[in-house]
């Protein structure tokens, strides 16, 4: 079997297994070292984003976060990276409009990791300011 074989039963005995988030898009060997990217399908929603990661997160092992913020500045990407059960390693990740309250110290450009626990308190909705 081919390795790109092995990468989509992966992806697809992972999404049987749990129940996720909608995914937006999804790419298989595209990425060297990360041979699964998912992009999440939530709509801008800062709380649904990371309430999604943090899903994805509960699914995997050896998980990290980092967040960037794009060079025009306005959009902000949350990700994930981890390694599925299997032990193929996946990304996950979403993006939202910038937003200062939210994001008061995230310059444009910028891209760092993150705790993961940050997520949770954007997950709730009192987690987020207005």
């Amino acid at each position: 079997m081919n390795t790109l074989m092995v990468f989509l039963d992966a992806i697809r005995d992972h999404l049987d297994l749990h129940y996720l988030p909608d995914v937006a898009s999804l790419d298989i060997g595209g990425r060297p070292g990360r041979p699964v990217v998912v992009q999440l399908g939530t709509r801008g929603d800062l709380a649904a984003l990371a309430g999604g990661l943090l899903r994805w997160a509960a699914t995997l092992d050896e998980v990290t976060a980092s967040i960037w913020r794009v060079s025009d500045g306005g959009s902000v990407h949350l990700s994930i990276s981890g390694r599925m059960p299997c032990g193929v390693p996946v990304d996950v990740y979403g993006g939202v409009l910038f937003e200062e309250a939210a994001f008061p110290d995230l310059p444009a450009g910028a891209r760092q990791d993150m705790p993961v626990f940050v997520l949770h308190s954007w997950a709730r909705p009192e987690g987020v300011a207005a």
